[in-house]
């Protein structure tokens, strides 16, 4: 009987059959596997407050945060204007201290003229006699001057109308009717007026109706809000 002889290229073919086995078992052989990871830890959000408090003729501050409904900022505060007589090229006018007294600065203070309308008396003096053509919100010449001061006595800026000087000269183009969107409030080098946190600013609200003739006034009722705002 011959004897079948055992080569190496024999047993390098075995090799390459167990190797294949060992892949083919699955479990008998290993792989090297390699991770890395970090973990950012402790992420918050924690957001600040900012809260507008008015102050209208040094009477009954209301607040922002007061409003329990929506939190939009729409508490209803004091009169500003309260049966003032209107008289042709006389002004009328009110003063408002504003405080910021929330966490976060203001980076703009804005205004607008709500619902403005002009309509009878009649109401209210039991008369409906009236003279000439009705005026209109836009005959009610508007300015917000602000002062330095708590006193509201010495003049600052022109925060809306036309600056002269740092002082409002009063003119057509800036009235009840124009203000009835958002209108931003200036101070020195016409910048947007801010309000930082704990801060104050003054302001006295004018208002001088410009008509054809005082009798146009008579029994007139002039209705409007006036509402504040600040954004951070």
């Amino acid at each position: 009987m011959s004897k079948k002889r055992f080569t190496s290229k024999t047993y390098l073919k075995v090799l390459i059959v167990v190797g294949l086995l060992a892949v083919i078992g699955g479990g008998a052989g290993t792989f090297a596997s390699f991770n890395a990871e970090v973990t950012n830890s402790g992420n918050t959000f924690a957001n600040g407050t900012l809260f507008l408090h008015a102050t209208p003729n040094g009477g009954t501050t209301c607040t922002s945060e007061s409003d329990t409904i929506n939190n939009a900022g729409s508490d209803t505060c004091t009169l500003l204007f309260s049966n003032a007589a209107l008289a042709n090229g006389v002004a009328s006018t009110a003063t408002l201290k504003l405080h910021n007294s929330g966490t976060l600065n203001a980076t703009d203070i804005t205004f607008k003229v709500a619902s403005c309308s002009v309509t009878n008396n009649s109401g209210s003096t039991g008369s409906s006699v009236v003279f000439g053509t009705a005026p209109t919100c836009t005959n009610l010449r508007l300015a917000v001057q602000e002062t330095s001061d708590s006193l509201f006595a010495t003049n600052a800026y022109c925060a809306y109308g036309t600056d002269a000087a740092g002082v409002c000269s009063i003119d057509l183009g800036h009235n009840l009717a124009t203000a009835a969107s958002f209108q931003t409030l200036k101070t020195t080098g016409a910048i947007n007026a801010t309000l930082a946190t704990g801060a104050d600013r003054y302001y006295v609200i004018e208002i001088d109706p410009s008509v054809a003739s005082d009798n146009s006034l008579q029994n007139r009722l002039v209705t409007f809000g006036l509402t504040w705002h600040i954004d951070s």
